[in-house]
């Protein structure tokens, strides 16, 4: 029988990931940000990158705008010894969620819609990062622009997709796409970001490879219908999850199926 998730981004229950309906959706069912399937890694993550790579340019004095911050974790983690971490997100149950777990003084969350504006002065800000989140910089004037110091640091991490054979494993969860092109891909994220036009000097894209090994066959669907309603999900589990059952259990390793996410960390200056 032939599946009706075929095309199922065509399906009248699905919400396109990461748009504003798919985070409140998230936000309404888990109150955080935080993958559910069960997997491990090769380490280091791409976020452990990223991580790191922020941590190393925070000093003392330093204050951090962190824009898309979701429940505020990745900024406990990496930030902690900034002067000030302002965490910013458009749905308000994830900043809920931060302010009611945040562990230091220094550190504040706000509900903000950047596409209304920054609640903030000129200036402020000697950093800006974003995890996944917007990215503010398509023009030298904009409001990215206007709240970071001259000669503030930008940091950006920018998910590029999955595939390392899961797509030619479940074309009918995935959409095929070419074999990774490392140049092509550099040259589409410069596009899509529009950094050509963003006014940011010193810019540096890093493509991460990660490895990721998913521990179980119903992980390969949670995974793929993160963010989905409830409903679609267990009426994709009943229709599908004995097929790829059996596609997992043929081609997983000891570790479990081995896939690969692609991601961008992408850093610029803001000139003097």
């Amino acid at each position: 029988m032939t599946s009706s998730f075929s095309n199922r981004m065509q399906h009248t229950d699905w919400i396109e990931p990461h748009s504003r309906a798919w985070y409140e959706q998230l936000a309404g069912e888990y109150g955080e940000y935080a993958y559910p399937w069960k997997s491990e890694f090769d380490e280091p993550t791409a976020e452990t990158m990223f991580g790191q790579r922020l941590e190393a340019r925070i000093g003392e004095h330093t204050r951090l705008l962190d824009v898309g911050c979701g429940h505020g974790d990745f900024l406990h983690r990496w930030a902690g010894h900034a002067m000030e971490a302002v965490g910013i997100d458009v749905v308000e149950p994830f900043i809920a969620t931060a302010n009611r777990r945040r562990l230091q003084p220094s550190h504040r969350f706000l509900t903000v819609d950047v596409n209304e504006g920054l609640p903030f002065e000129d200036g402020y800000f000697d950093m800006v990062s974003s995890k996944k989140g917007p990215w503010l910089y398509r023009k030298s004037g904009g409001e990215g622009r206007r709240v970071i110091k001259p000669g503030g640091t930008v940091l950006h991490l920018m998910h590029g997709g999955t595939d390392g054979g899961l797509r030619a494993l479940f074309p009918d969860l995935y959409t095929p796409v070419p074999p990774f092109d490392k140049q092509r891909s550099l040259q589409h994220v410069a596009k899509q970001l529009e950094l050509a036009e963003s006014g940011l000097t010193d810019m540096e894209i890093e493509v991460v490879e990660e490895v990721e090994y998913l521990s179980r066959p119903i992980d390969v669907l949670i995974k793929k219908y993160f963010g989905q309603s409830r409903a679609l999900r267990e009426q994709v589990w009943r229709e599908r999850l004995a097929g790829v059952e059996e596609v997992f259990h043929k081609h997983a390793t000891a570790r479990g199926l081995q896939v690969t996410n692609v991601y961008y960390i992408v850093t610029g200056r803001v000139p003097f």
